[in-house]
Order: C-alpha cells, then structure tokens, then sequence
C-alpha cells in the first residue's frame, strides 16, 4: 500500500505548472463546466454573504476570512467532482482552469478591496488545484482497490 502510496506522489511531484496549465488532454466540455461552476459558485456564495451582511449588519467581524474559506472550499469540491467525472489523469488541469475563471470573478466584483481581492481570488486557483489533485489521488485509490 505505502510503495503504490509513493508512485503515486512522484505522479504528482513530476506534474509541472507548464504541464498542468497544458490543455491538450483534457475533455473540452468538462474543462468549461469546471470554469462555469466555479463563476456559478463565486456570483452565488459572494450573494449569500452580501445577504448575511444585510442581514445581521455589524454582527460579523472579519468577513474577508469568511470568503476565503467558502471560496476555497467551493473550488475544491468543484475541483474533485470535475476530476472524478473526467477520469483522464488531469485533474490539477481542471482545478486551475475553473480557478481561474473564479479568480476573474472574483477581483472584478471586489477590486475596490484592493489585497484582500487578491486574496480571495488566488483561493479559487489554490481550492482547485487541490481538488483536482485530490481527485486524482482518490480514484489511484480506486483503482488499487480494485486490483
């Protein structure tokens, strides 16, 4: 268990950004549903949170923190889902595309908050690639089982 463990983090460890940021190899509509879910994720999360404010007013403190975490999490599950439905060994591939896509969401409705923006963006990029590579390691754990 722990050697196929190990081949599968040089797997991992071999994938460069050029690599990852390569599209040729992956499933085209699966490549845009992962950006579309992930702008879909940032206009309804970014809505909740606007809601809650109007809501409750100065009961919440640090909401920069709220957003970078629901962000995350929301690009990590999309992430995951998408690698787990492509099948096709690309998965960090997804993850940094949907990101992006978040991540250009994302400033264009916060710009004004200047770092903070940044912040919140860049966590769409980091939830999907980790969704993605999470996806990748769960199905090797799949197929090992299966073995």
């Amino acid at each position: 268990m722990e050697a196929n463990l190990f081949r599968f983090y040089g797997k991992i460890q071999d994938m460069k950004i050029t690599k990852m940021l390569d599209p040729r190899g992956t499933k085209i509509a699966y490549l845009i549903l992962a950006m579309v879910l992930n702008v879909a994720w940032a206009l309804v999360f970014f809505s909740l949170m606007d809601s809650m404010l109007l809501r409750y007013g100065e009961a919440l403190q640090d909401i920069g923190t709220s957003l970078m975490l629901g962000i995350f999490l929301g690009a990590l599950s999309i992430g995951f889902l998408i690698t787990t439905l492509a099948k096709d060994h690309r998965g960090p591939t997804y993850g940094i595309y949907g990101g992006i896509a978040g991540l250009v969401v994302i400033v264009l409705m916060t710009w004004q908050s200047g770092l903070l923006s940044a912040l919140i963006g860049f966590m769409a990029i980091f939830g999907g690639i980790n969704g993605g590579t999470l996806g990748e390691m769960f199905q090797q754990i799949q197929r090992n089982k299966k073995k």
